[in-house]
């Protein structure tokens, strides 16, 4: 009785903790380069199980009915559209591959393309991250510039520096837009687009539809719960007397 309680407030846990994830995908519908979350569920007995295998030999244990935990978010790489908007600081990535930019914390990266021009003429993000090349920091002197499809800064019919572009390979999320990597690779199978940008890849009804079921299936387990509570209570107040 007390497990099938348990079981059904580790399903609510659970839903909520979806919920907070779908809900955090349609505020960033509209964010530049937005990459949507998804959360998994595992079974509380598998994770129970599994921790208890790296400290005991195997033994035999039999099925175990815990319930669930949420332990598993993960970001969703597909690509999102891409628009032309004619504005020269405005790049897309066009394939697997992500920016690099200058934080106070070290470099981090993005796919979110909707870069300007500080004082100083560097290229910055909105956050005013400088954008990094292989030179260093990507500064226009007058500018004026162009980026070719390789990632090339050109000036005057000259190469004045290249962006850095790295593969979303193991990237973790910090916030909507920027990500980190200990160890980043190279990307190579890319195209730069200058003038357009890419929208975030959420399909706010397929969100909608997911936020939905996370509902019923709450709904559910908080039915089972007020179940199992009134049994409990019937053995408690009429079968004890």
């Amino acid at each position: 009785m007390l497990r099938g309680i348990y079981t059904s407030c580790t399903g609510m846990v659970a839903e909520m903790d979806r919920q907070n994830v779908m809900a955090n995908n349609l505020a960033n519908v509209d964010t530049v380069g937005y990459k949507r979350d998804n959360c998994t569920t595992v079974p509380f007995a598998e994770i129970l199980l599994n921790a208890y295998s790296k400290r005991l030999p195997p033994q035999q244990v039999g099925t175990l009915g815990l319930g669930v935990q949420a332990v598993t978010q993960f970001v969703d790489f597909t690509p999102g559209s891409i628009s032309e908007t004619d504005n020269p600081t405005d790049l897309a990535i066009n394939g697997a591959g992500m920016f690099a930019v200058q934080t106070g914390n070290g470099v981090r990266y993005t796919r979110a393309g909707n870069f300007q021009l500080d004082k100083e003429n560097y290229l910055v993000n909105k956050d005013g991250y400088k954008v990094l090349g292989e030179n260093g920091p990507v500064k226009v002197e007058n500018g004026k510039f162009n980026v070719t499809r390789e990632g090339q800064i050109m000036q005057n019919g000259q190469a004045v520096n290249s962006l850095q572009i790295f593969d979303v390979k193991d990237m973790c999320k910090q916030g909507e837009a920027l990500y980190t990597n200990a160890a980043p690779e190279r990307a190579t199978n890319f195209n730069i687009l200058q003038g357009s940008l890419e929208h975030s890849n959420v399909n706010p009804v397929r969100e909608m539809v997911e936020m939905i079921n996370i509902q019923r299936t709450y709904d559910a387990n908080q039915k089972a719960l007020l179940g199992h509570d009134e049994t409990l209570d019937k053995l408690v107040n009429e079968l004890a007397k």
